[in-house]
């Protein structure tokens, strides 16, 4: 996995040295900003721009767009560094840039890549000034990037980028089928009935309809095995009373734990001709941040609590859970394609060791079904991949 993240970013730093000049959403340094300051203007300018995607700063290319590489007596800032130091300003709502710090070797130098994470949360500004050495970085102003150049710290964005990035916090950007993702997480804002339906306060031409139940239990594990089978409906999202999305839900009315129906990876199963042989079906159940599914995830568990848990294993927020779900909950594709080859490499394992495991499990070794074996192997690679992640 970690020589795969170098091919990523080694590609990514060739793409753009190919540009022959540094752009709106990237740029390049020769060495790392002797002052944090400095440092701290750069990332606000870059994670403002409206790209769809990644931004980068990359250190070690000279102005003429050299490799140059670091110098181990310049100044270095580790990840860590750069993480303590953004959770430690003045952020509006606490709200700091997502970054990502790699070191790799690049034309036989060393160089580092920030990556700043592009969220829907723009436009990053601080609510009180920041002073150094007789410059400043000023409260409440918007700072952001024209072509390659950064907004100087005595200026501020044009009107038109600020306008842009309101418009994207708030999904004002988007049609109504892609807005759902994200009024659905202003749970504050939505009003129930009490029984099936619900609308946005602040725009009532969106709604929700609860769908009537349309079966109990399934063909997995998790549909099975439990102290309950649970029953599964849809969500109906419309806008003008037109049907945008319907998404399916499960309920463990007992339990009362409620979710989208997670998305699935058939890893490996007796039917895939792939040389394992497996026994059982091995099947990887996760929610992928920033899609719909997951904006519903965080909608119904909002609901549901003052203080609602977003984490995994996924279990009642409303009474003492006995039902703990081991769905995983992924970043991206990128991170969802190396989840599923460490589950791959956690499924080889079990096959080696599965009397053994098998004996140590809530079934203490008496299967009765597939179903229960899945459970088990389930249930024991979540813990594993857990502690490596």
């Amino acid at each position: 996995m970690l020589y795969a993240i170098r091919g990523y970013m080694h590609e990514i730093v060739s793409n753009l040295i190919s540009k022959n000049c540094e752009g709106l959403w990237w740029d390049f340094k020769q060495k790392f900003h002797d002052e944090l300051y400095d440092f701290l203007h750069d990332i606000i300018c870059l994670a403002n721009v409206i790209h769809d995607g990644e931004r980068y700063l990359i250190f070690g290319i000279s102005d003429e767009l050299d490799v140059v590489g670091l110098d181990s007596e310049n100044k270095s800032y580790t990840q860590a560094d750069i993480l303590d130091f953004l959770r430690q300003q003045p952020f509006a709502e606490n709200n700091a840039p997502n970054i990502n710090l790699k070191f790799i070797k690049y034309q036989d130098k060393d160089i580092a890549i920030l990556t700043i994470e592009n969220e829907r949360v723009k436009p990053y500004f601080l609510t009180k000034e920041i002073k150094s050495r007789g410059k400043v970085l000023r409260a409440g102003t918007i700072y952001s990037r024209v072509r390659d150049t950064n907004t100087p710290k005595d200026s501020c964005a044009n009107p038109r980028d600020i306008k842009a990035m309101w418009a994207e916090r708030f999904g004002l950007d988007l049609p109504a089928s892609k807005r759902f993702s994200f009024i659905l997480e202003d749970t504050d804002n939505w009003n129930y009935n009490g029984i099936n339906v619900a609308f946005y306060a602040l725009d009532p031409d969106f709604t929700i309809e609860i769908g009537d139940t349309e079966f109990e239990g399934g063909q997995y594990w998790w549909q099975n095995s439990l102290i309950e089978k649970p029953i599964k409906y849809n969500y109906i999202l419309k806008f003008k009373n037109t049907i945008m999305h319907e998404v399916p839900v499960v309920h463990f009315q007992n339990e009362n734990l409620c979710i989208p129906f997670p998305g699935i990876e058939f890893v490996t199963h007796p039917e895939k001709r792939d040389g394992l042989n497996a026994s059982f079906y091995c099947d990887l159940f996760y929610f992928t941040k920033g899609t719909l599914q997951y904006s519903l995830f965080l909608h119904l568990r909002k609901i549901e609590s003052e203080t609602p848990s977003f984490s995994s294993p996924i279990t009642s927020q409303i009474k003492p859970p006995i039902i703990e779900l081991p769905f995983y909950i992924v970043n991206d594709d990128q991170e969802l394609k190396d989840l599923e080859m460490r589950f791959l490499e956690a499924y080889k394992e079990f096959a080696q060791n599965q009397d053994e495991i098998v004996k140590d499990s809530i079934y203490q070794g008496k299967i009765n079904d597939r179903w229960q074996l899945e459970r088990v192997f389930s249930e024991w690679a979540f813990e594993i991949l857990s502690k490596s992640i």
